[in-house]
């Protein structure tokens, strides 16, 4: 699900890269999406925004503070039965047709948290380049819920909360995972 996840937040990533994401500004919407910045102020409340003109990539801490948020929120998600991360007992079609369960094996698991780091570090202002697939092509059938992504979300925050990300870097991340929200859920 996350694989799908991040290939989704490759065509996001193109639009906030756009539109300055995490490039410090008062007004301007930390993701380039106003409702997805809404849904993450609300998920961190008291997140100030004292100027820092530089980038949420450098905020983060660069790749090696993305890659410990990823390492993280990989283990929570995929020990999240509020997830389902691994899609089980999920139908894909009309017909009843179940979608067929994603493998955590040790080899799936670093592809995932490769795409995720590629993904994060490119929609955060940082130089990388996403080789995973689009959101819409690989959460296509998966069938997953606004309660599911949203648990997803927290299962994020979560893993933020105990690196010590500051609540302004917390909002920003956030929202980007937020704007994937249309691209992934497909059953309300």
């Amino acid at each position: 699900m996350l694989i799908r996840l991040l290939a989704r937040c490759f065509l996001a990533t193109v639009t906030l890269v756009a539109a300055g994401c995490g490039s410090g500004g008062g007004s301007t919407p930390s993701s380039g999406d106003p409702e997805a910045d809404r849904r993450a102020e609300l998920r961190v409340a008291g997140s100030d925004d004292k100027g820092d003109s530089r980038t949420l990539y450098d905020r983060l801490g660069g790749e090696p503070g993305i890659t410990a948020i990823v390492d993280d929120m990989t283990e929570r998600v995929i020990a999240d039965p509020r997830v389902n991360f691994d899609r089980t007992n999920v139908k894909s079609g009309w017909i009843g047709t179940m979608y067929r369960p994603w493998n955590p094996s040790p080899e799936n698991v670093q592809r995932f948290k490769l795409h995720t780091v590629q993904f994060l570090v490119l929609a955060a202002g940082g130089p990388a380049q996403y080789s995973g697939r689009d959101m819409a092509t690989v959460h296509k059938e998966m069938r997953i819920t606004n309660n599911e992504f949203d648990a997803m979300v927290g299962d994020i925050k979560a893993s933020m909360d105990r690196l010590g990300v500051g609540a302004r870097e917390k909002k920003d991340l956030l929202a980007i995972v937020e704007t994937t929200r249309k691209q992934i859920v497909e059953k309300q």
